[in-house]
This record gives C-alpha cells, structure tokens and sequence, in this order.
C-alpha cells in the first residue's frame, strides 16, 4: 500500500477490502506483488475473524496464527500487527527455547495473547504435540507462502490441516496463504501445474485483484522500473601470482586433509554415499574459496580485503578452539592467509614502485581500477557517471550480491573507493547487510543482527544512500523505496529477479543488471524467460480470478500422499516423517554426557548386499540406525526401502521414533521424556503421601504453597508413660527415686555440691505408670561431670487422703516457683490435664521410710526473705548454730535478696569482731560490714555470734554442657564468703535437697526425650523382629548415655548452654595457600602454553643448533617426524614398547605423601591377605560385619536413638549429626540399588534425578510426617526460665480455650499479653481456670495489639510452648530420619536398614522381592548386559591385566569391567553399553564405604569435620587423582579428542604434584564448576527462593558475563570421565564379587594415602580457604539466577588491586564454591 499517494491509498483500499471479502467465505492464497499491502490485508482478515479471541480457550475462544518464514520476518510481522490493531501479540522463535517449553507455559501464553506471531517449525510443534488444537484457531496466516513445497514446516502444516479435514473434521480455520511470487526459486517452467499445487497445498485458490485494469495497476505498476542490462569486457588480465595463490591454496587443502584434528561428529553427504570432511576442516575450505570467488570476480583490490575478513575469522576460531590439534589447524591457516596478503599487496606495490610506502597510499582511484575486475571497474564507473555531485538525499540505492562475504569485501572496497573520489565522497554514503549466517543465539550472531539492525534503520533514516545486501533484502526486510537497484552478481532465480525489481518501487526508478559481453545473450534470454513466467502467471489468473471453485478433496488427499504415513499418540499428536530427523537428534542430546561427551545417532547405508537380506529390490536404499550406548534402544533399526538415500535416512529415523514412544522415551507429544514426566510415572508408587501435605511431586518449587515456608509448627508429644499419670487418692503410684553421683575430686571448691550429692535425701518421680529401664545421664556443673540415675525399681506409695495430695502438689509447685523460680506469672497448677503430669516429691534421708512428710507439710511454700529493723534485732535471740547446719540463705540487704548461699561450714570459733584476712588491710568483718552497708543495717547486735561460711548457688538451670573456661586457683577460692548470721535470711530448707534440684529441669527435660528413644528402640526393634533378642528383651539395660566428645559446646557466663552462633569460635591460624612457587605449575594447566600434540621424549633433536654433531640417523627422524610419520607408538621399536609399556602402567611406590604412616591403631579383625607377595591387613568395617547375619549384630542403645532425635541446635552432649551421616550414605546407597533394580531401562541422567527427588528432603519430611516421630523430636536450646513448661503446669484453660474457640484473636496474643495475666493463688491451685475479670482484661489487651507498635508482629515462636507447641525446619525432620536409619544401620547392618526404608514409606518392594534383598539382586538391564564371551569382551580390552593389577581386583566377568571402562563417546563398544549406569551404583556405594569408614574411625571429629573429610575424599577431584595415579585413565575408551586432550594436561600436572591431591589440585575447575548439573529436588526451594527475592527483570552488571561464557569445556581442568571411570570400577568390582567387605578392601587400597592424610589434616573447603588467605579479604555477592543458573560474584585483593571473579553452578553453594575456586587461582598465580 503506496504511503505517498493519496489517490494510490484510495484505490489499493478497494482492492484490499474485496480481497478480504474473499477470504472471509474460503481459504485462498493472496498474490499481491511487493510492496502492495499483502500484510494489511491480512490484518484485516485477522480483525474479521476475532469474534471469539477475547474467550479463554476453554470457552470456547480461538486465536490466530501468523507463520512466517524466517526470524526475521516474523519479528517484523510482529510489530506490525502490534502497530495496527489492539490485539495482544504473541512473538515466537525457536531462539526462546519454544521446542522445550511445557504445556502449562504454552497455555499461559495462549492464554494472555491473542495473535501468535512465529516461525514455521514453531507452529509446527506446537499443532503437532497436541499444545493447541486446530480447532482453538480461527484464522490462519502464512506469509511468503510459496516455501509450502517438499517437507518444507508450511506443507506439513497443511498435512496437518488434511488430515483432520480427512477425518471429518468441521471445525477448522481459514488459511490465508500470502505471496508476491508464487513460484519457488527458478521453477518457471509448467507454471500451470505448479500453481495448482500450492492452491491444492493450501486447500484454496490463489486470489489477486478483480479484473484486468487493476491487475496492470497493482501487479505491475507498483513496481515499474526501467530496466538496463549494461556490459563490461569479459577480457581480463591474467595474473600470475593469483594462479600460483590458487595453486597454494589447493596445496594447503591437501595438507589439510591429512592433518589429524582428533575424532569428530561423522558427516555424510546428502546421499549417504561417502564420508565428508568433518565441519572444521570444510569450514576453512568453505571460507578460502570463498576468497578464491572473491578474487577471480571482483580482483585483486577487493581480494586483499577478503583475506583480511578472512584471516581475522580464523584468529577467532583459534582462540575458540577446544583442542591443541585444531589450533594448530587453525594457525597453519592464519599463516597461509598472511601470506596470501603479503602476496597481493606486493602485487600492487609494483604499481607504485615504493616497498617502503604504508598500505594506505595503496588505495587510491588508479590503485583500486587497476586491481579491480572489469565487473567491478564497471560498477565502480557507473556508480561516478550516475551519483557524481548529486544530493545524497536524492540517492536510495540497493546493490545485492550472491554472498555474504562479498557485501563486506564490496563495502570495504566502496569505502576507499569514494574516499579517492572527489565526486562521490560527500555523496554516496554506504552500508551493508547479510543474512543470518546460523540459527544459534550465540554471542556473533546477536552482535550481528544488532548491526545489521542498525544498518537498516541508517538506510531508512537516510544517513546512509547506498545499501550492499545478500538475498537477505530479497524479500520480507521492509526498506523504503529505492530509486536504483543494481545486481552486481547474475540473476541466479525467478524470485530473485521479481524481488530485486521490487525493491525499485519510487518514480523514475531503474533497475540495473551488469553482465559480460559473453554472458549477455544468455541474461537477456533469462530475463525474457522471467517475464514469460510472470505473463503466464498472470494468464492463469486473468480470467479465474475470484470466481474460481476450491481444490477438491481427493485432489488434495492425493497431494498429500505420504511416503511414510504419520503416526499418532493416544494424545492426538502427530509425529511426522519430516520431523523424524530433528527429533531423533534432540533426544540423544538430550541424554547424559558430560563437557566433553557427543552423542549423535549413528546411520549407515547398507550396501547393496547388506540391502538383499533385507528387501529383494535392489534398486531402493536401505538405511540403519543405531543410537548412543547409553540410549535404551539398543538394537539397530532398518529403514524402509525408499527411492533414495534421504527418504531411507527418514524412515529409519521415523521408525526409531515409534520405538522410542514405545519405550517411553518420548512421551505423548513425541517429546523426549522428561524427569517430571518420569516422576508423574511413578508418583503414585513412591510419592502417593504428598498429596496429604497438599503437595504434588511433580510440580515446580515455585508453585508450592510453601515456597518460602521451611518452617512447620508440630504439636509437643509427650512420653506415653507421663500422660494420665497425675497420683490419686488410694491409688497405687510408683516413686522412681532419682540419685546422683559426683565424678570429681572432692577439695575445698567442690566440697560443698561434691558432699550435697553424697547424701541419702533425694526427690523422686511420683506417678501412676511404671516407666522403663532408662540410661544413666552426665550433666556438668562448674565442679565437674556428675552423673544421675533414675531408679530401675520404684517405691510403691498410696496417697491416703485428698489433704496429702494437695501438700504434694502445693511442694511441688513450690520447688519450681521458689526455689527454682522458673515460673511464669500466668502458670496454673493444672490437676485435670492427661499430658505431663507427675509430681516431684521428697523422699526421707531414713531409708524406706518413703515421702518426707514433714518436709513436704513445713515447706508448702518457701519463707519470703524479709528485711529485719535494727529494733527488731535487738528483740530477737541471738543466732543458733544448730540453725544454720547444711541450710540455704540469703543476705537481706542491700538488695542481694536474690543470692541464694549455701552454708558450707559454721564457724562458731569466728565472731564479726574477728580480723578477716590479710588483703583486707586488717580489717574486723564487724569494720568491714559496716564500712559498706552502715546505711542498710545501722549497726550489728550480736558482735560475739559466730559467722557462716558460704558458697552462692548458682543461677545455671541447664546443666547439658560442659564449661571450657576453667577458673583459676584465686578465684576458686575468693568464691567463699564469710556472713554474719544476724544479717542473714534463714530458709531453713535442707540445702543437700536444694542443691539437687537445681539439677532437676535438665533432669526431667532430659528423661522426656530418653522416654521417646525408649519408644523408638521398643517400636524399632518389633518391626525389625528382634525384640525377642536376648540383648533387646526384658533384660535390656540401657548403657549410660556417651558424649560425644568432638561437639564443640559455647556457655554463657552462668554455664548455660547457648548456641554456637551467639559466639564466634576463635579462628585458628592457617598459614595461607603458597602463592610464590607454584606458578610453573599452575601454568602447566594452561592449555595455549601446550604447543605440542606429542611427548617431549618424541621430539627430534634440534638440527639447527646441533649441525656439526648430528648424525644420518638423527636426519631420518627429524625428516620423518616432521612428515607425521613418527607421530604414534606403532613404529616403535618391539624392545621400546615393552618398555614403555612397562613404565606406562607402573604406579608410584612408596608414601606419596611425606608425613604419611600407616596408623596402627585400625582394627585387623579381619585375616591378613596377601597382594603381590606382600601382607596387606585388612580394615574391617563394623557395619558391613553387622550384616553378615542376626549373630554379628550389637543392640541398638537408647542413648543412640536419643541422640538421633537431638538437634544439634539444642546444644547437647550428644546430637544427631554423626549418625546422619551415615543415614544419609545409607538412603542413597539404598535409593541408587532400589531405583536400578527397579527401572534397570532409566537413563543415569532420569535415575539420578528421580533418586534425588526420592532422598530428598522434602520426600523424606513427608515421610517421616506419616509418623509421630516429628512430635518426639528435641529441637530447641533448654531454657527453662523462659520456654519450659514443668510438669502438671499450664496456662489457664479459659485462655487456653481461645486458640481454638477464636483463632484469629489468638494470634494477636503477645508474651506481653500473657505475663499481664494476673494468677491470684487461689487461681493458681483452683479449677485450672482465670477469673473473669482477668481474662477480659487479657482480652481487651490482646485487641489492642491491633492498634500498637505491636500490629502484624508474629509472636507465635515466643509463646508456642505455653501451647504445648514447637516450630521446626523441615530440613530437621529429614536429617532426624537419616539419623535413624544411621542408628538401624550402624548396630543391626544394611539388611534391616533396607527394611526401614519400607517402614517409612520410602521405597515399596515387589512382589516375591523383599527389600532386605537389594543387594543380591542381578542389576542387568537391557543396557547392563553380561552374558556375553568372554573372547568379545577382551577384543575391547588391551593390557586388562595391569589394570586388574593396579586395581587390586582379577575379575571373573571382564564384561563390567568393559562397561566401567567406556565412555559414552565410543561408538564401537555395543556389548555392554557405557560406564554411565556403573557409575551411578559405584558412586553410591563409594561415598557409603567412605562415610562409613570415617563414621567407625574418626570418633574424634566434630560432625562438620566429618563432612568436610568425605566431601573431600569423594568429590571429582580426589577421584581423579586417585584414577590417573592407578594409571586408569589409559584403558578409557573413548572417541573424543578433547577429553584426551584435557586428561593428558590433568595427568601431567598431577605429575607435577607427586599424585598427590594439594590444595592446588582441589581448586582445579570441574565440571559442575563451569557446567551447572541438572537441579536436585532440594535445589529447586533454593532457586524458588532467589527467583522470588530478586526482581523479574535483573540488570546485569555490565562487567559481568553472559550466560555460558564459562559454560564450556576447555575450562574444565578435572574431567568429570576421570572420577566417573573410577566409580564404575567400584560398582564392577561389586557386582562381580556381590561382596561389600571385597569391594571396600579395593576401596581401601586405592584410597589409604588420602584418607590418612585428609584425616591427620582435614582439607579445608575453597571457600573457607580463600577467607584465610592473609591478603585476599574476599566478599561474595549475593546469589543472582537467571535461567536455572545462579551466579555468585567474589571480589578480592590480589597485588594490591581489587579483582572480581564470577562463579555458576545449579544453587548458590556451588556457585559460591566454583566463585572461590577462581579467586583461588588468580591468587596461586600471583607474587604476593
């Protein structure tokens, strides 16, 4: 639609609008010449068929499609649509990752758009997977339509629209095909017949205007330009040097074929019919031809551009190189092309005769002529007659050329060109643009396009007037009208022709074709032969042009005849032939590899042999396909017989398709399947119990409700045996006496709690229920460890009358409001509740005379201490010593009311007149009182009473932990004080009993949770069956409770625990990683200083420098070398390679770590055997003899469940962490056997995933949520004064009752609210109930909280244990189920361990297949095959011996050791398929056997240690060093140059490193450092957590890199295969002995050096590493994620500059680690 004519707008308006009419009744294919509104009208067409596009597709709404055929035009077509309607427009390209979007995300966006505007193939996918159904759409656009031939996305788009009108289909959409040329590429002849087919394609006619009149007005005068053919003289002069050039370059081509660049992808031609060059290689041919075509069609000129764009192309691919070889390859070009350069511009020095005048003076207007083709002359010429003086806004000119590098090298030449031209410098103003060279979002091809971008938008806006273009500018890129169109290269095809013309559209416009004089007959019969075809086109439309009956049904179906008929889902997708190919590809690189790993499908054309078995034509081809190793298909598919080979190629794809879909590797949409989908398989096997917690396995993170949610509130269990236990009147009750027992030296400062517990006074436990035999426990106070021991037998009691029962429970109250004063102002005795409920009574120091009585009626509350007038004095007796024997005070003056002291001795030879001792400068203790408090006593009356020495109790109510900070001598003894009596309060409670109260909260807390673990041991062990045991029945007694003696436990200043947060551990002094020396090691990493492919001992001696001493012999070498021919080991001598080969696979002898001894304190339980003549004692370890039988197997103690159920956060003894480890080892060696027994058909990539999601902590919160363990688990710091309820105490019920009676106002109850509470005593011993008044006082309180400072606060934590409530982290219900299993499996062995695994819901056995027997199942799949020959299987392994030898290992069935040996990237192994599915169960089993190691060994090691020590020992990089020491990594199958590559750089500095691992080896990148794993289970919260805290559109630091800049393998200095080989070695070993003990006896030997080195000195983790470094000072950013990618930022100071390094990984930990990692490295290379 013309934009500059009013008349022209009005007259394309009509056309425009019955077009549109048509369209509106039938499909139709618009054909409208360029430039003449064809997207308007389908616009319009759009706006007619919107009825229903404002629905949701649910009711009943649609939406319409725009095809288009490249980016580029789609994105135009986008903002065009946006432009001129109201729609919400949908933009989509395969470059946004559509082929791997799911089904919610195309909903969404089929949902929120109402136009979706993409190319072909995505539309394609989206209708063929069953995303959207043709009946959802209401029209159909298909822009430049006449693509719609062969397999081309717009015929299968169609197909797909035949097939449901095939069907019977009725409702389906308008199809609107639109085209300015409707014949593709140079098919002009039978127009007729080929426009019939694209309108039977597109199941409608092809439309235009209405008559003849508007024809001629829209088809050709909107684009009328005058036309010239101008010619130049095809004679030119022939340049010797350019033929010598050429004859250079084929000879650098032949070099090149030769040069081994190691194993790359097979390409084979189209055909099928021979082997092509690997893509690097014809890459570099492809691009020094195309400087050949540079040269011979534009001269010498424009070829000395060429190679420079050229030349600079392969300065890139150098330094992009992966391997040595290619970037040698790469180099060998480089110097090639320089002297290519330094040839042509010699060439035109001549011209000037002065070598010594600067390339510039070399582009002048004679220069440029001269050594420029007759072509290029005459453009160059018509370009001075035609623009010379002009107005540069009167110039619009496009000159298209065939290739893309000649718009640069035309632009380079016109650039100096008009610069040596006077006439056209201020005129002509140039740019250029080429077509997208690759459909990759790489970082080339988005500056690219951006320039290109840019190039156009300077074209439009007239800053630039001449615009060079490959087919790019063709057709669809919208420029303004041109006013000249030159083609500078011959027409090559009737679109091209008809689309250049129609770019000249202004006025007066001239389109121009430069052709030789020998070539013009043949252009101008060209051109008539084009406007014959445009005549016949409009022939066939002229009289049929609107009235015309649609294509027929069965002409259609005819039309769409298949070759190979589609195939359909139970879902409705459709997989089509065409797409066979892709998809075939897309699933094996969706398979797991590592950096290095290629898996392609492999497909091979029979011979015509081969072909006879199979088919009995033997003209058609037959083609097989065989995919990866680790693929589940493993047998090789044959084709159908076809025509040709690509038809063959298809049809073995397509079938290899169906049996995928078959298998269940694609899943209903024909997409590869994926770990959701495989979890959605069997979620309701193993994740049914999720749906009870709200939750879906299958679900994202970020969907969940509890995204942000890792704490959960649990209701407060309480031991079975405390509930309904409160004593009743004439009811038997039990006194379970509690004794304790000093295990310190009894002095002057222990004397007093030393002598305290050595009395027969003590308290008992008074209840209703008998409790169980329970273990003896340690506390500490400041003297020491004591230990306390409830009795095994309790006294029987009987409460006589209600009076007595009321005194008991007054005493009991009164221990802990007076004495212990712990109470809280709103406590009530509760006397009616069934949990908690027990009185503390006191026993009589008589021996079986049971309750002391007595004590109990004179102390049913505490004497107030009370001030005493010196009046008052005078009217009291004097003191009596008897008093004051063994009892409790306080100093009632000067506010010390608080004090209690403990009368330690009574010292009646004293008197206050005494002198006191010398540092108080001869002093009476009457001068010293009355010096400091005369203001508060007035004076002493008694001045000859005797005095009391005492010792202050402590404040300390938690007595769990063990004070660090010893006092010194001084102040132990400073600790005595000396009182007068008369100033003293006398409680007269027995201060022996006082003294053993103080101990009784941590007592009773103590023995709540050992209750719990009796009750798990109980529970356990009748599951297990074995509570009949003799060491686990009746006579069971529990060993006293064992401290772990690695925790390291913080005090406060009382000696109360306190977590470890609150204070910072001294930081021990770690000499900083050695920055000077190790750079030539570190160096020798660096691949670019690598020149070489060979070894140093290969290289030929240096002739040069050697001539006068150099023999014949050493002259052949050199010769020979420098020809390739010595490049391999097959020429050596037989004698040099036995003794290579002995060398080669010898280790290292001896300790390769220095301080290395072979500790003697490792039990030998096991015989002695023997390992090359020489006695190597075997390590046993306990678990695996725990699992020989019932026999071996110790009982599992309740100080061990105890433990497994204590936080480590409540700061005790004793804490689960230790066993956890083991537990967590156990349930992944569990769920790798369980999930490879069970799906032995899964990927290793779909079984790790699934088995992450079956440990992880989420699953296993659920799973231990099915149970009541949660309510028993001791997860909070002891703090009896402020969050303890003792027994028989609550908060009123009234109060109580709101919480469920009115929820909502109990959420505003504050701590605050609770202690304004009032309790009167009647209260506190009433009903259990507040008075009226004081509970709408409450109320009132509460309410106004609303309006307070206090609004929104959350006060749940504070005030949860008043309702018998406690807040957790699911994390800890996790790790308490590990710890369990730990426990199970440390005493009772694996077999009962697996048994657990079904109590908890964890993993479900088969039928006729117990759990107990996970480790003697056969573990042989279709891809872990074993029944094979022997003799194959050693075709594959050469020299296995010295491998068996340095493994420790013969195996009986070599084939595992095959399958552990071979990489995914060999194609030739297809016995036994890749080490993936070993290395999963070896890695498994390797982490079990070392945690377990480390576990029964190192007792000593805090729990933190004991992870850094594994993590340590089995991560990649350890494994790798222990691999290539044993000399495994020669025996690697493998076709991947790269990984040979990388292995031989590790292994030389390895070599560097004596084998050992050094802190510069584990801060060697891994893999996962550079290439983020696929996200675990657990993973997922933490992304959903940084996706949820960081805004949706992140600006990126502009230092920062792009995504996958690290994310490629030459960063990888540890190859991931090294470790991998090694963990499939061990699961060899296993499942060729099915012995654990054989296969941990390898482990061993391999392992022994690091683990007692890592164990004499642990190593410290990168990060903690780098926060030591003396200098670094490092900070790490926070976590920012991006696409499932977090990045971590660190910076720090090295050489006195602050640097930044960024590290990736798949959750922020990993991505801190590999941040650190860099840092590391910068710094080791550094002088510091």
């Amino acid at each position: 639609m013309s934009a500059n004519n009013e008349d022209d707008k009005v007259e394309a308006r009509s056309y425009q609008l019955r077009l549109v009419e048509y369209i509106t009744k039938r499909n139709g294919i618009i054909y409208l010449p360029t430039g003449s509104g064809k997207t308007y009208v389908a616009i319009l067409a759009i706006k007619r068929f919107s009825q229903n596009m404002d629905k949701s597709i649910e009711e009943g709404g649609q939406r319409a499609l725009f095809l288009c055929n490249t980016v580029e035009l789609a994105r135009q077509q986008a903002i065009c649509v946006r432009k001129l309607t109201n729609f919400k427009v949908g933009f989509y390209v395969g470059e946004q990752g559509t082929d791997s979007w799911k089904k919610n995300k195309w909903d969404e966006e089929i949902h929120n758009n109402q136009v979706l505007v993409a190319t072909a193939q995505v539309i394609l996918d989206l209708i063929s997977e069953n995303f959207m159904s043709l009946s959802s759409v209401s029209i159909v656009i298909i822009d430049e339509c006449h693509h719609g031939t062969g397999k081309h996305p717009y015929h299968e788009f169609m197909k797909l629209v035949q097939m449901k009108m095939e069907s019977g289909f009725k409702k389906l959409p308008r199809v609107v095909g639109l085209t300015g040329v409707l014949i593709k590429g140079n098919e002009i002849k039978d127009v007729s017949k080929k426009l019939r087919t694209l309108e039977t394609t597109y199941c409608g006619n092809i439309i235009t205007v209405s008559d003849t009149k508007e024809l001629e007005n829209v088809m050709l005068y909107s684009t009328k330009p005058k036309e010239y053919l101008i010619t130049y003289d095809s004679k030119m002069h022939q340049f010797e040097k350019i033929e010598e050039m050429r004859q250079r370059i084929l000879k650098y081509f032949t070099v090149l074929d030769l040069q081994e660049i190691g194993h790359q992808p097979v390409r084979m031609s189209k055909g099928m019919r021979m082997q092509r060059d690997p893509n690097k290689k014809s890459a570099i041919k492809q691009m020094l031809n195309d400087f050949l075509f540079q040269v011979d069609n534009y001269g010498i000129y424009a070829g000395s551009i060429a190679i420079v764009s050229v030349l600079v192309d392969f300065e890139i691919k150098r330094r992009q190189a992966e391997t040595l070889s290619l970037r040698n390859m790469y180099r060998s070009a480089i110097t090639l092309c320089e002297s290519v350069r330094h040839t042509l511009v010699s060439k035109m020095r001549d011209m000037l005769d002065d070598d010594e005048m600067s390339d510039d003076m070399l582009n002048t207007e004679d220069v440029i002529m001269n050594f420029s083709t007759p072509r290029v002359q005459l453009f160059l010429q018509y370009l001075k007659q035609t623009f010379a003086n002009k107005q540069p806004k009167d110039i619009c000119c496009l000159v298209f050329v065939e290739r893309r590098y000649t718009c640069k090298c035309i632009y380079g030449l016109l650039l100096n060109y008009i610069a040596a031209t006077p006439e056209l410098r201020n005129v002509i103003s140039p740019q250029f643009i080429v077509g997208r060279n690759s459909i990759f979002h790489d970082f080339d091809n988005i500056l690219e396009r951006r320039w290109g971008k840019t190039a156009i938008q300077e074209f439009r806006n007239g800053e630039a007037n001449l615009m060079i273009c490959s087919s790019v500018l063709e057709e669809g890129i919208d420029v303004q009208a041109c006013n000249y169109v030159i083609i500078l290269d011959p027409i090559k095809t009737f679109n091209m022709y008809v689309q250049t013309k129609g770019r000249a559209r202004s006025k007066e416009a001239s389109f121009i074709i430069i052709t030789s004089d020998q070539e013009k007959q043949k252009t101008t019969t060209q051109i008539l032969q084009y406007r014959k075809a445009h005549a016949d086109i409009g022939e066939y439309l002229k009289d049929r042009v609107l009235e015309r009956a649609d294509p027929q049904m069965d002409e259609i179906n005819e039309h769409f005849q298949e070759d190979i008929p589609p195939f359909i889902s139970a879902k409705g997708a459709v997989l089509l032939a065409s797409s066979a190919l892709s998809l075939v590809h897309r699933y094996c690189q969706q398979m797991p590899s590592d950096a290095f790993g290629i898996v392609l499908p492999w497909f091979k054309l029979l011979d015509p042999p081969e072909s006879q078995k199979l088919s009995k034509d033997c003209r058609k081809c037959i083609v097989s396909i065989t995919l990866p190793l680790n693929s589940t298909l493993r047998e090789t598919l044959y084709g159908d017989p076809m025509s040709c080979s690509h038809l063959a190629k298809v049809s073995a794809a397509f079938k290899a398709c169906v049996k995928l879909y078959q298998l269940g590797e694609l899943n209903e949409r024909f997409l590869p399947t994926t770990v959701n989908e495989r979890v959605a398989e069997i979620a309701n096997i193993h994740f049914e119990h999720w749906k009870k917690y709200g939750d879906n396995v299958t679900s994202n993170r970020r969907d969940r409700e509890e995204t942000n949610s890792s704490l959960k509130t649990y209701a407060i269990k309480y031991p079975e045996e405390l509930n309904d236990a409160m004593p009743q009147v004439g009811t038997e009750c039990y006194a379970y006496e509690v004794t304790m027992e000093a295990h310190y030296d009894r002095n002057d400062y222990t004397s007093h709690i030393y002598d305290s517990l050595q009395t027969r006074r003590n308290y008992a436990l008074l209840l209703r229920k008998r409790l169980p035999r329970l273990a003896e426990m340690p506390l500490f106070n400041h003297q020491g460890k004591m230990h306390v021991h409830v009795a095994e037998e309790p006294s029987k009691v009987v409460i006589q009358t209600e009076e007595q029962l009321e005194q008991l429970q007054h005493f009991h109250v009164m221990i802990f409001r007076d004495i212990l004063r712990i109470w809280q102002p709103f406590f009530v005795l509760d006397r009616h509740s069934n949990e908690n409920c027990f009185l503390v009574v006191p026993l009589s120091a008589t021996p079986g005379v049971g309750i002391d009585w007595p004590l109990v009626e004179h102390f049913q509350r505490l004497p107030k201490a009370q001030a005493r007038s010196l009046a008052e004095r005078h009217q009291m007796p004097p003191p009596n010593p008897q008093d004051y024997v063994g009892t409790v005070v306080t100093q009632w003056y000067a506010n010390y009311d608080e004090k209690r002291m403990m009368v330690t001795k009574v010292h009646t030879d004293l008197s206050p007149l005494s002198m006191m001792e010398e540092k108080q400068q001869g002093k009476s203790y009457y001068e010293f009182t009355m010096a400091k408090y005369r203001n508060y006593i007035g004076d002493v009356v008694h001045k000859q009473q005797f005095l009391l020495e005492v010792r202050e109790l402590s404040d300390q109510l938690n007595f769990y932990v063990q004070q660090r900070v010893k006092s010194s001598a001084q102040s132990k003894a400073r600790a005595k004080v000396m009182l007068i009596p008369e100033l003293c309060f006398n409680f007269g409670f027995p201060g022996d009993l006082w003294v053993k109260l103080l101990f009784l909260p941590s007592i009773l807390r103590r023995l709540h949770f050992m209750l719990h673990a009796e009750t798990l041991r109980v529970r356990i062990n009748e599951y297990l069956g074995l509570d009949k045991m003799p060491q686990n029945g009746v006579d069971y007694r529990p060993r006293a409770l064992e401290i772990d003696w690695s925790l390291r436990r913080n005090v406060d200043h009382q000696g109360n625990a306190m977590h470890a947060d609150d204070c910072e551990e001294p930081r021990p002094l770690l000499e900083p990683l050695p920055t000077k020396g190790v750079e030539k090691a570190m160096e020798r990493l660096n691949i670019t200083d690598l020149e070489v492919p060979w070894q140093q001992y290969m290289e030929p001696r240096d002739i040069d420098r050697n001539v006068m001493t150099t023999y014949p012999v050493e002259l052949s070498y050199f010769f020979n070398f420098t020809r390739g021919k010595n490049n391999c080991f097959d020429k050596m001598e037989d004698d040099d390679k036995e003794l290579w080969t002995q060398r080669q696979f010898k280790m290292s002898e001896g300790n390769i770590y220095s301080c290395q001894a072979r500790s003697n304190k490792l039990p030998a339980l096991m015989p002695a055997s023997m390992d090359n003549g020489k006695r190597v004692e075997q390590v046993v370890l306990s678990v695996l003899q725990h699992s020989i039988s019932n026999e071996h197997i110790t009982p599992a103690e309740q100080g061990e469940y105890l433990a497994a159920i204590t936080y480590a956060g409540s700061v005790d003894v004793f804490d689960m962490e230790r066993f956890e480890l083991l537990g967590d080892c156990f349930l992944k060696l569990s769920a790798t056997l369980y999930l490879a027994n069970k799906y032995p058909d899964w990927n290793e990539g779909i079984l790790t995933q699934v088995k992450s999601t079956l440990v992880s902590n989420r699953n296993l919160l659920y799973c231990l949520s099915d149970t009541d363990i949660p309510h028993r688990i001791c997860s909070t710091l002891f703090t009896p004064k402020y969050t303890w309820l003792p027994p028989c105490v609550a908060l009123p019920q009234n109060v109580k009752e709101l919480w469920k009676e009115n929820p909502c106002l109990a959420a505003l109850v504050g701590p605050h609210n609770l202690r304004n509470l009032s309790i009167s005593e009647e209260e506190l011993f009433g009903d259990g109930n507040c008075g009226k008044q004081s509970l709408s006082n409450f109320i009132s309180g509460c309410q106004s909280n609303q309006h307070s400072h206090h609004a929104g606060t959350d006060f749940s934590s504070e005030i949860n244990f008043c309702l018998g409530q406690v807040q957790m982290p699911n994390k800890l219900i996790a790790d308490t189920l590990e710890a369990i299993l730990g426990v199970v499996v440390k005493n009772y062995g694996l077999h009962h361990g697996f048994r657990m695994l079904e109590y908890f819901g964890i993993c479900k056995p088969d039928i006729g297949k117990p759990l107990t027997q996970l480790l003697d199942l056969k573990l042989g799949g279709s891809r872990m095959r074993t029944n094979i020959s022997q003799r194959e299987v050693d075709g594959f392994l050469i020299n296995h011996q010295f491998l068996e030898q340095n493994l420790g290992y013969t195996f009986r069935d070599r084939a595992y050791l095959l399958q552990a040996l071979t990489h995914p990237s060999n194609p030739t192994n297809r016995l036994t398929g890749c080490y993936q599915e070993l290395e999963f169960i070896g890695d498994a089993i390797l982490d079990f056997l070392i945690s377990a190691y480390i576990f029964e060994h190192k007792t000593r090691m805090t729990p933190g240690q004991l992870t850094d020590l594994r993590s340590a020992l089995v991560n990649n990089t350890t494994l790798a060093c222990i691999c290539v020491r044993h000399r495994f990594h020669f025996f690697i199958l493998a076709e991947n140059a790269l990984l040979s590559e990388s292995i031989q750089s590790f292994v030389q500095f390895q070599e560097t490193q004596h084998h050992r691992v050094t802190n510069h080896v584990r801060i060697l990148m891994e893999e996962k450092d550079v290439q983020p794993e696929p996200l675990d289970s657990d993973d997922e919260l933490e992304m959903a957590e940084l996706a949820a805290k960081q805004p949706k559109q992140t600006i990126k630091d502009a230092n920062s890199p792009q995504e996958g800049e690290f994310n490629i393998s030459h960063n990888v200095e540890v190859p991931k295969a090294l470790g991998d080989v090694l963990e499939a070695l061990i699961a060899a070993v296993y499942l060729d002995c099915r012995d654990l003990n054989t296969t941990w006896q390898v482990v061993y030997k391999m392992f022994e050096p690091e683990l007692l080195e890592f164990s004499r000195n642990v190593p410290l983790n990168p990060i903690r590493q780098l926060f030591e470094h003396k200098l670094a000072k490092p900070t790490f950013s926070s976590p920012v994620m991006d696409n499932n990618l977090v990045m971590v930022t660190c910076q720090f100071i090295c050489m006195d500059k602050t640097m930044k390094v960024y590290g990736f990984g798949s959750n922020g930990k990993q991505a801190k680690l590999s941040a650190a990692k860099h840092a590391l490295q910068k710094l080791a290379k550094c002088d510091v």
